[in-house]
């Protein structure tokens, strides 16, 4: 607890160190508007148009409780840094979005007791097609050092089209005339839709994208929130302070919303109670509003007379985006749930052991933080077991930073053909020191990954084959190590996808080879895998770490037998509780040679080879 509380008092010091030095600006859509009305200065009577707009709309009583949903599409601008974001933080970010936007219970919003908080029943959904009707995780990833400084010129890099996706641009960091401000976040207005159509989205920092891995917690992801909500057509409720004072003015002046009291000056922090604009009949200011800056854990409302203004914006501007027809071709049906995807034409059994290059395969790499060589890489030279050369391999003796994610991921696979589907592959790998904590996490996932399930976590003490070594590590064709996965839960998928990701904590070299999605192929292996039995390292010197799982409280018999079946060494024989085991074997005194552990359980038996070297 002690070291906790250290940890605590050291992180607040650094944020007032960088506070002193730096100003937040949480949004700069202002601004950027008054620089476009100074290039374009029809965008006055465009706004003029926006508030007719809004006076003159209806809205329609029948339509209340219909949800409007919205196809999203993140454009990734990054160098190789943080600032690309993963998928699970992309999914974070749009699980606040909805969770704000529907008041959803058990959620900040959700906590709101004040009487004007409103759902205001608008959804986002990753889009799952792109314009080309091609499948899409809703997300493109773009390497441009404009990550830095950015501005609306980075969006040319990647850009769909604005009547029919909200775009997003995730960045490092944004450009200012300001060396000493940092801006969170920034959108276009509806009414712009036509002037400026090709900018046309919100642009943020990446770490304002929901609230974990890289992403800052200062603001609860809500900088996003606030930006998509100018997106849908709300000022800032202090805009023009306090103008919009009376019932005759407040449709036309200040945020143009009548239930959302006028703001002198934007709020900080999160106050008990303000009241800026006292003439305005003595109603508090609403410090909570999301399209105020009171910090992100205090915002937790919209008003109904924001809904209204929204409603009316977005029928005028943006219908097409959430109509049936536009939803269907982004993959999303009208009541918000995804289209089922057709089956892959890839069916299972299948096999691919990287014997050749992985170009036209549906195999892709996801470095997400190594460019070259030091991130997975197709290898024509190294292979499995001393089969045909060919395997994926990612020299992590170069990184030299720690927690460095790169990946790589499989076609999609119909499994759906298989009864009882196992995944098993090869991996060879070294420590760089023996305090190395690499790790790989499998992922699967049916959505051609806009979501994903993870299925195994392998350690570094799991993965070792070989020795630590401050040496580039190469595998001999015996210094592999097979894993074998029960795919069954997911038999059902027809776009099955699996994504293998290296967390990087300074290992040394690791190699992948022999992907196979078949049954098993045999009761044994089949035992093997619901027992998740492992032993490590393999080969082995002095020692061996049996790893397994059991479902239930039952007898155990292990042992260890050399080739002509003897027994050589008792490992264990007992009765082990439900849950995870771990065993220590020594290895000291037996010949080098290839030997056979032999697991007799209540459930079954089965074999696995261990090699001493």
């Amino acid at each position: 607890m002690r070291m906790k509380k250290y940890f605590v008092l050291i992180t607040f010091a650094f944020l007032q160190l960088i506070a002193k030095s730096q100003i937040i600006v949480p949004c700069k859509t202002d601004e950027l508007y008054l620089e476009a009305v100074k290039l374009d200065p029809t965008l006055l009577k465009q706004r003029e148009e926006a508030t007719q707009v809004g006076l003159n709309f209806t809205p329609d009583l029948k339509k209340k409780g219909v949800v409007r949903y919205i196809p999203v599409v993140f454009h990734v601008i990054h160098k190789n840094g943080l600032e690309n974001i993963s998928q699970t933080q992309v999914n974070d970010a749009i699980r606040i979005l909805n969770e704000d936007f529907r008041k959803l219970a058990g959620t900040n919003g959700g906590s709101s007791t004040d009487p004007l908080a409103a759902d205001m029943e608008y959804e986002f959904r990753l889009a799952q097609f792109d314009p080309n009707g091609q499948p899409s995780n809703g997300v493109n990833r773009v390497y441009n050092i404009g990550t830095d400084n950015a501005g609306n010129s980075q969006k040319g890099l990647s850009y769909w089209d604005a009547r029919k996706y909200f775009n997003v641009w995730v960045v490092s960091n944004i450009a200012d005339n300001d060396p000493n401000s940092t801006i969170l976040g920034y959108a276009q207005f509806p009414f712009q839709i036509n002037s400026s159509t090709s900018t046309d989205g919100v642009l943020c920092r990446a770490d304002q994208m929901g609230i974990i891995e890289m992403a800052s917690v200062a603001q609860a992801g809500r900088t996003f929130t606030h930006e998509a909500g100018h997106w849908l057509g709300l000022y800032h409720p202090f805009q023009n302070g306090c103008a919009g004072l009376t019932a005759a003015t407040c449709a036309t002046q200040g945020d143009e919303v009548c239930d959302t009291p006028p703001v002198a000056s934007a709020t900080n922090g999160c106050p008990n109670s303000r009241n800026s604009c006292t003439e305005s009949n003595d109603k508090p200011d609403l410090i909570r509003n999301y399209m105020d800056y009171a910090d992100g854990n205090c915002m937790n409302m919209y008003t109904p007379g924001q809904k209204t203004k929204i409603d009316g914006q977005m029928a005028f501007y943006r219908a097409n985006i959430y109509s049936t027809n536009n939803l269907s071709a982004a993959g999303v049906n009208a009541d918000g749930s995804y289209k089922t995807l057709t089956p892959s034409t890839r069916k299972a059994p299948y096999v691919f052991n990287f014997n050749t290059a992985l170009s036209g395969t549906g195999w892709r790499l996801e470095n997400y933080m190594s460019p070259g060589d030091s991130g997975w890489q197709y290898n024509s030279s190294i292979s499995a077991m001393g089969g045909t050369p060919g395997c994926m391999a990612a020299l992590n003796l170069k990184n030299w930073r720690t927690n460095i994610r790169n990946a790589f991921c499989s076609p999609d696979i119909d499994i759906s053909t298989l009864s009882a589907p196992s995944l098993t592959f090869q991996i060879a790998y070294s420590k760089r020191s023996t305090a190395s904590g690499d790790r790989v996490r499998v992922f699967i996932s049916n959505s051609y990954g806009r979501s994903e399930i993870l299925v195994r976590t392998l350690t570094a003490n799991e993965m070792e084959t070989s020795t630590a070594s401050a040496s580039d590590f190469i595998p001999t064709g015996t210094q592999w190590k097979k894993y074998s996965i029960d795919l069954t839960p997911y038999k059902s998928y027809t776009n099955c996808r699996i994504r293998f990701e290296l967390q990087s904590l300074r290992g040394n070299n690791i190699y992948f080879d022999d992907f196979t999605i078949s049954e098993p192929t045999s009761v044994e292996e089949v035992l093997k895998s619901a027992m998740k039995f492992i032993a490590y390292p393999n080969p082995a010197k002095t020692h061996c770490d049996l790893s397994f799982e059991l479902e239930k409280t039952q007898n155990i018999n292990i042992v260890l037998k050399d080739l002509q079946g003897r027994v050589v060494k008792e490992i264990a024989n007992e009765r082990m509780n439900a849950g995870q085991q771990e065993l220590r074997v020594s290895l000291e005194g037996l010949p080098q040679n290839l030997y056979i552990v032999e697991m007799q359980a209540e459930s079954g038996r089965f074999l696995h080879k261990l090699l001493v070297e």
